[in-house]
């Protein structure tokens, strides 16, 4: 069954995207080499508790996980796969990062990622990123 959502209901949606939309886009400005991946996930925790909302991802335990997830935002490191945990590892030049967010706002959720390298990029990340953004 297709549920249809009133223009009401799709602003709402709008809203929650944005509040991942501004985490992610502060996680990519302060993503530098030297920077911590728990530093990204303070500033990500911060831009979403202003605009109000609760982020979906701290604390989230699906039956088969052992213990609750413990933070903001996955952030992944080159080889990484996907739903890396933020630690005190610094990003390097040439670091492939992504960094994946979630939010719930006014009973709406929200999830995105990003893929970015930290300062030269080596072609085939590019390549990864590009095509991925255009799938």
């Amino acid at each position: 069954m297709v549920e249809i959502k009133t223009t009401t209901e799709l602003e709402a949606m709008r809203e929650a995207g944005r509040v991942v939309a501004n985490a992610l886009q502060a996680a990519r400005e302060q993503a530098t080499a030297g920077t911590t991946l728990l530093e990204l996930n303070e500033t990500a925790a911060s831009v979403i508790s202003a605009a109000g909302a609760k982020p979906a991802f701290l604390h989230y335990k699906p039956h088969f996980a052992p213990i609750p997830f413990p933070a903001v935002i996955c952030t992944s490191v080159n080889d990484v796969l996907v739903h890396g945990i933020p630690d005190h590892y610094r990003l390097r030049p040439g670091d492939l990062l992504s960094v994946d967010c979630g939010a719930y706002l006014d009973g709406w959720a929200a999830d995105a990622a990003i893929s970015l390298v930290i300062g030269q990029a080596d072609p085939h990340d590019l390549r990864l990123i590009t095509d991925a953004e255009t799938a």
